[in-house]
């Protein structure tokens, strides 16, 4: 058979044997909307609406014109078997009529069908084994769309009822203990089914669990009441009875089956049984982590029971870790190894119980099952008291929480608990001195070593950069790594570069990320941590997504989900506990790539449109107003924002920290640089402009000091952006504002020509309009810049004797100083020493009588520049010196790295080559790390040439 296609559980597809990579899963979504009606015409409409629902994106036709022609082309080596075609309206996927046998989901339809019309009780039970064993887990893995769960919903009713008619001849051939496992999981998943429950029931009692099946009625009876308003019905009733009164019928009308002796309690270490050795199989081998398995050596050197807790995020390795371990450890383990998958963060949700955990521990351990107490706390006696003294490895597997585990645990120090869980379980770590070891994102060169054991060391050497794009693509995330090395190991003849293409696509990685498997795919694992969470965790990851920058701190977290900090420090710790969030730093909390990219897609899904703006409007709001606090105490003398605020509203607005000095509020600055270009982008794309604005504006200052150019320019444009598109009648003065501390930035970088002159010229033009002296003096100061940059020494002193007589008629005392400064570096450029020298003494003066620090660095600066003009290379070096101590006081390291190349310059004057190379050096690292290439390269080029 050409063709066999799967679909009952994660989707697959062989043509001749070999897998077909069928992409992504909306590529997939699309095949299936095919499949379910193959050979018959699915409209465009349909299809889409299959796959994205009743609101598809746009651009939805399109995509799938791609991925109909994409499927077209993977099914191309079935030839006629399986062929796509496009008909009027629509597409029809054909199967020739071997083809469509080989479809497991018509398969199994098959095999009910002829079960139930079968002539015999064997050949129908055949059948329905047949049938059922086709399921490899829920139908269309981890498709998500409206049509898709509601066909994969219809498919599990018609696999559910299957398996009650195949649970009914069993229980007539008296076969029930063979599915009595299967039955409780069915029962736990379909508590409120009577026919279930009566085959439970019946099982149970006929297998010498009377008890338990009497249990079983009483909580059915509850739900159904609790849920339903209703009691059992009269076959579930009668049931009840007849198992209280011991009715012979319960086992005269079928044939009994062969009860084998009843052993006691205390038989169960018989040598007859054989030792427990339930490990799955190994896991390949590991990339990296070195220390972690030698923290796992480290803690069986404990006297007291071994505890360690693997915990990390959902995908990250912790089982593969632990079974590793547990298999290179064996000699460890004479008597044995118990495992047991807790499903605390499973697909379905549903998390094993304890009791029934310490129960098939003990069959495992040879209790025969009558012989098993009744109440929880004597079989957890009776599990300790097995395991006394024996060395034994008891791997708890994905747990959900400390309660879960805690009755799992032995009291031996001869035995070893691993546990692995995305849960820190902070329970076990304070009260049963357990030890825990944390997984995080592999190393580069680890993420190399998995690629390069997948996909071989050859294909991987053959593109080291689309082998580096894809591990950053996927954050060093070991499943992400592993599902995206399988993609290019199931398609061996792609170059690993188109793999890469679609990985740097975020809007569509964990499209390709998709396995399909709810349990592999990242989406499905990172769903069940998600469901996991408090309501109101959930909500705050969500937001979280929805932020622009990476790592952020607790007040601006608090604003975004408008909380009190107290608060959200406690969700902040729940999400924390499951590694859903992580502190690189004290205090600042970050998201790894591929959970905020499912966050951000539940958050639009779950949250509404209008609470997820506010939330980010909050969050902005903070920005704008911390901004502002700051750069008032940074810069006392230089308008605020706030200024320029109109009446502002009367809501509530986020709460802002208090800053106490200067000192905090470059603290403040400096922790957030990374996030304030990022918002505002974000103020800009909610439409919120007065408040990119004013936050571009309050930054402006901070972004000088610090030197970091490229952040210095773009908030100055994006300032200009915003300024332009408001309405306000003030916008054509917050537009002027603008344009002035664009070609300041500009100008201070190196970056002069006719775009920032043609920023001042209209500038200039509106304060003048509008008659502002104060700004027309400070746009006059820039202009004494460009002018001196121009080489056009009438023009620049025109300038400055403008901005020096305009601040005086407005009584602006500490911009004097600086006029007086920037008119003095103007004459010292043009050769006029003296007079230059004179004007910077007075504005030293005058700075410093009036306390202001700022004037006061720039004007030593001057002097010392002056100084060096002049010959005077020892009073220079003291100016210098003086302007660095201030710049460091106020972290300035933009005029720093321009005071020690001045420094430089005058020892190097004096032939003191020494300490002139070590300033040079230093002004060198800030250049470099401000961006400023072209004085980087001016100083390389002295140090070079200095002896």
């Amino acid at each position: 058979m050409a063709v066999e296609i799967s679909v009952l559980g994660a989707i697959e597809t062989h043509i001749n044997g070999h897998p077909v990579d069928l992409g992504h899963a909306r590529r997939q979504s699309v095949f299936i909307g095919l499949l379910a009606d193959a050979n018959h015409l699915v409209s465009v409409d349909q299809l889409i609406y299959r796959v994205w629902g009743q609101h598809p994106p746009q651009g939805a036709r399109s995509s799938l014109y791609s991925y109909v022609s994409r499927i077209r082309a993977a099914l191309s080596a079935a030839g006629n078997d399986a062929v796509v075609d496009r008909r009027p309206g629509g597409y029809t996927l054909s199967l020739s009529d071997h083809s469509a046998d080989a479809v497991d989901l018509h398969r199994f339809r098959a095999f009910t069908a002829l079960a139930r019309d079968a002539s015999s009780e064997d050949a129908a039970l055949a059948l329905f084994e047949d049938g059922l064993g086709l399921w490899r887990a829920d139908a269309f893995g981890a498709l998500d769309s409206p049509w898709v769960n509601e066909l994969r919903e219809s498919l599990r009713l018609e696999r559910f009822g299957a398996e009650l008619d195949r649970n009914d001849l069993l229980l007539r051939q008296g076969r029930q203990g063979e599915r009595l496992g299967d039955l409780l999981s069915l029962a736990q998943r379909h508590p409120l089914d009577e026919r279930l429950i009566g085959q439970l029931m019946l099982t149970l009692y006929r297998e010498g669990r009377t008890a338990q099946a009497l249990d079983y009625f009483e909580f059915t009876r509850r739900a159904l009441s609790d849920e339903m308003g209703t009691d059992p019905g009269a076959e579930l009733r009668d049931l009840h009875l007849k198992i209280l009164n011991a009715d012979p019928d319960l086992n005269a009308r079928f044939p009994a089956p062969v009860l084998a002796g009843v052993r006691s309690a205390s038989a169960a270490a018989s040598p007859s049984v054989p030792l427990p050795s339930q490990l799955p199989p190994p896991p390949p081998p590991l990339a990296g982590r070195d220390e972690e398995l030698a923290a796992l050596d480290t803690a069986q050197e404990s006297e007291a029971v071994s505890i360690t807790v693997v915990c990390g995020l959902g995908g990250v390795g912790k089982t593969a870790l632990a079974l590793r371990w547990a298999h290179d450890n064996l000699a460890r383990f004479p008597d044995g190894q118990l495992y047991v998958n807790l499903h605390g963060f499973s697909s379905t949700g549903v998390a094993a119980q304890p009791q029934t955990v310490v129960h098939d521990f003990l069959t495992a351990l040879g209790v025969d099952a009558k012989a098993i107490p009744t109440s929880t706390e004597a079989q957890v006696g009776l599990y300790r008291s097995l395991l006394a003294k024996k060395r034994m490895l008891i791997l708890l597997d994905n747990a959900r929480d400390a309660e879960q585990v805690r009755p799992l645990i032995p009291g031996s120090p001869t035995c070893t608990v691993v546990i692995t869980s995305r849960h820190r379980l902070s329970g076990l770590l304070a009260t049963d001195a357990a030890g825990s070891v944390t997984l995080g994102p592999l190393t580069s060169t680890e993420a190399h070593q998995l690629m390069a054991a997948r996909l071989g060391e050859r294909r991987v050497a053959e593109e080291p950069e689309a082998v580096e794009s894809v591990i950053r693509s996927c954050g060093r995330y070991p499943l992400a790594l592993t599902i995206a090395s399988a993609h290019a190991a199931s398609s061996p003849h792609l170059p690993l570069r188109e793999l890469a293409a679609e990985l740097r696509e975020t809007e569509t990685l964990l499209d390709v990320l998709d396995t399909g498997d709810l349990d592999t795919s990242l989406r499905g694992v990172l769903d069940a941590s998600y469901r996991a969470l408090p309501d109101a965790a959930a909500r705050l990851l969500g937001l979280l997504s929805l932020a622009p920058g990476q790592s952020i701190g607790l007040p601006a977290t608090a604003a975004l989900a408008g909380l009190p900090p107290a608060r959200a420090r406690v969700l902040l710790r729940d999400l924390e506990s499951v590694h859903l969030v992580h502190q690189p730093m004290p205090g600042r909390y970050e998201l790894h790539d591929v959970v905020r990219l499912r966050g951000k897609e539940r958050a639009e899904r779950d949250q509404p449109e209008e609470d997820r703006r506010r939330a980010l409007g909050s969050l902005v709001d903070f920005y704008v107003r911390t901004a502002d606090a700051a750069n008032r105490l940074l810069s006392p003398n230089d308008m605020p924002s706030s200024a320029m605020e109109r009446e502002r509203s009367s809501g509530a607005h986020a709460l802002a920290p208090r800053l106490a000095d200067e000192a905090q509020a470059l603290e403040w600055f400096t922790a957030e640089r990374s996030w304030l270009p990022a918002v505002v982008r974000l103020a800009a794309e909610l439409g919120l402009y007065r408040e990119a604005w004013r936050l571009c504006w309050d930054t402006y200052l901070y972004f000088r000091r610090c030197g970091h150019v490229d952040d210095f320019i773009g908030t100055a444009r994006a300032g200009l952006d915003a300024a332009t598109r408001l309405t306000d009648p003030d916008a054509p003065t917050l537009t002027a504002l603008a344009r002035r501390g664009l070609a300041s930035a500009m100008l201070m970088a190196g970056h002069h020509g006719e775009e920032p002159l043609d920023h001042l010229s209209q500038a200039l033009t509106h304060f003048a309009s509008v008659g502002d002296l104060l700004n027309q003096a400070h746009t006059h100061q820039v202009h004494l810049l460009f002018s001196i940059l121009a080489d056009d020494e009438e023009r620049a002193l025109e300038h400055a004797e403008r901005a020096l007589e305009q601040y005086r008629r407005v009584g602006a005392s500490v911009w004097e100083g600086s006029a007086l400064n920037n008119m003095g570096w103007c004459l010292a450029q043009f050769g006029h020493h003296e007079r230059a020298h004179a004007c910077c003494q007075e504005s030293l003066r005058l700075s410093r009588a009036l306390g202001h620090r700022v004037g006061e660095a720039a004007v030593l600066d001057s002097l010392g520049y002056i100084s060096t003009r002049s010959g005077r290379h020892a009073e220079a070096v003291e100016h210098y010196r003086q302007a660095i101590q201030v710049c460091r006081i106020l972290g300035d390291a933009f005029e720093e790295a321009n005071a020690l190349h001045g420094l430089a310059e005058a020892h190097d004057a004096l032939g003191e080559a020494g300490p002139a190379r070590e300033a040079w050096r230093r002004a060198l690292a800030l250049y470099r790390a401000q961006h400023r290439t072209e004085q980087a390269r001016d100083v390389e080029d002295r140090l070079r040439a200095s002896p």
